[in-house]
């Protein structure tokens, strides 16, 4: 899914200064390593007791209606705690775990039928049936074109997605078992389907009044909304007192607030108002030398890149992408810019997900000769020429992108002109593909699968492929890995078509996340969940 990756820092002259040392060529080690990440501290916090209320920090999602266009972290962190899933999916095994909606989950021999059976029983939160027929809507809602949902593409594999009301993939076959007919062989469909913003039921109350829904969603999960959506301000869930099933739910209440900044974030858990928060770069070292250990810090699977408009000049050019990428200082942009909470990326498939790799990417280090050489070697002639940067101004990208820009324009002679647009019209310019440079985006897992990030992201026409790359070897390559037996046996050929995408360079990977994580003492068992990509808020409790 797409990720805001909300890294911010503090000091313009830090990007004056980091220009200047990435032309010098440094290795750009810091304080934390070579590798760029910070070392995850053993924090954990106290374990506290069922009940009471806690917050935490949330940015305004985009939308929260069921088979929606919650395609990113904000909104899937609400919806999460609103709707179970259909099924979850084990992290390191990729094996299925039948603690959502789902009994059990079937595929044909050649994987190209799935039968889901659903738990007798499940209601929605207004008391509507859980069954085969609020899939039915949702999935076909979502599929329909004329919807133009983005969450669409996961819909894309049943047969007859995208041409009309309703898939002829999609089959009742009773109340509580209904069958999926793929267009071709998908060995991880079980896996895709444990995404549950995509993948959710509907209710009919939804469908009949998709507006207020969206205000104050109806799904089947541990919690239920508490009043309505407050836009830019808060989101506020409470324990379902019917709730039937597995998924976590320690706290009575939980209170996403909304902050326009991460300092006001931070000041307000200084203050004593907020209990849970995610600590952007430029509040990372402050907080540190206030909470030392009592931070948690674990990697995440987030990716952090730069997609090129691959049909325009100089971007249809691959040397002229290679060079960019070469020109650019990862390393010393994660010690000096992003504090050290991230770490250089080497694929595109990021850690820890099974099937990255740590030496995939020949033109992701730091070779400014090499770039060079091939700058000439394309033909292009930098002198006179200005690079178009964009990214979401509601985030504080401005000061790693501008970074970046002056490495490639030390390197390599280009201007550079930078363009910040909020969220909801960045994404209208993603949609429309608006673009005229490089452009920031975030993406992170929806299942634990380098297909997950290979196909949306480089495969031909992929959800999130706004660079217009498209290689018929790449999408031949994904295929197979598809059609595998298992997720390990995929592996091959999803390096495969990801060697030929990071030799081609559509988009330049530029690093994976490190999450930090400060907590109060009025809250316990804060964990993060790598596989879901969030806090785990649903298990923390109150201590107080």
């Amino acid at each position: 899914m797409r990720v805001k990756t909300p890294l911010r820092v503090t000091a313009v002259s830090a990007v004056l200064a980091l220009g200047l040392a990435a032309c010098g060529g440094g290795d750009g080690d810091g304080e934390n390593g070579g590798d760029g990440a910070t070392t995850p501290d053993a924090a954990a916090s106290p374990t506290g007791q069922p009940g009471g209320t806690y917050s935490a920090e949330l940015t305004e999602p985009s939308y929260l209606a069921p088979a929606s266009n919650c395609y990113e972290s904000e909104c899937s962190a609400v919806l999460k705690m609103v709707n179970d899933p259909l099924v979850t999916t084990d992290f390191e095994s990729g094996e299925l775990i039948f603690d959502g909606l789902a009994e059990s989950i079937e595929p044909n021999d050649d994987q190209t039928v799935w039968t889901v059976t659903l738990k007798d029983g499940r209601t929605f939160h207004n008391g509507e049936p859980v069954n085969s027929d609020a899939f039915l809507r949702a999935w076909n809602y979502s599929a329909n074109p004329k919807n133009a949902q983005a969450t669409a593409g996961f819909m894309a594999r049943i047969d007859g997605a995208g041409k009309g009301k309703e898939m002829a993939g999609l089959k009742k076959v009773d109340d509580t078992t209904f069958e999926i007919t793929l267009s071709g062989p998908f060995s991880q469909f079980g896996s895709m389907m444990s995404y549950a913003p995509a993948f959710a039921p509907m209710a009919q109350e939804c469908m009949d009044d998709l507006k207020a829904c969206n205000e104050a969603p109806i799904g089947t999960g541990p919690y239920m909304m508490d009043g309505s959506w407050e836009h830019d301000k808060g989101i506020t869930v409470t324990r379902w007192a019917d709730y039937q099933g597995e998924q976590a739910a320690q706290a009575d209440t939980i209170e996403f607030k909304m902050f326009t900044t991460p300092t006001a974030a931070f000041r307000d858990y200084q203050n004593g108002g907020l209990d849970v928060l995610s600590l952007a770069p430029d509040v990372y070292l402050e907080a540190k030398g206030q909470l030392g250990d009592k931070i948690l810090e674990e990697p995440t699977a987030t990716l952090t890149y730069l997609g090129f408009p691959t049909a325009k000049k100089p971007y249809d050019e691959v040397k002229v992408r290679q060079a960019i990428s070469l020109a650019i200082d990862r390393q010393l942009i994660v010690d000096q810019v992003l504090n050290g909470l991230a770490k250089p990326s080497t694929d595109i498939v990021t850690p820890p997900i099974p099937g990255s790799r740590d030496d995939a990417c020949d033109y992701c280090t730091h070779d400014p000769e090499q770039a060079k050489t091939l700058l000439e070697e394309s033909g292009v002639d930098a002198e006179g020429m200005t690079l178009e940067y964009y990214f979401n101004a509601d985030a504080g990208h401005d000061q790693w992108v501008e970074a970046a820009a002056r490495q490639v324009q030390e390197t390599l002679g280009f201007d550079y002109k930078l363009n910040a647009t909020e969220w909801a019209q960045y994404l209208e310019l993603l949609d429309a593909g608006n673009f005229e440079g490089p452009f920031r985006l975030g993406w992170s897992l929806d299942y634990p699968s380098p297909e997950n990030y290979l196909r949306p992201i480089v495969g031909t026409d992929g959800d999130s492929n706004y660079t217009e790359y498209s290689n018929p070897e790449v999408d031949e390559l994904l295929t197979q890995g598809d059609q595998a037996g298992s997720i390990e046996e995929s592996y091959d050929a999803y390096h495969q078509a990801g060697d030929i995408a990071l030799d081609e360079m559509p988009i330049i990977p530029m690093w994976s996340g490190v999450t930090a994580i400060a907590f109060s003492e009025e809250v316990g068992d804060v964990r993060y969940d790598v596989g879901d990509g969030e806090i785990a808020f649903g298990e923390i409790t109150v201590t107080q």
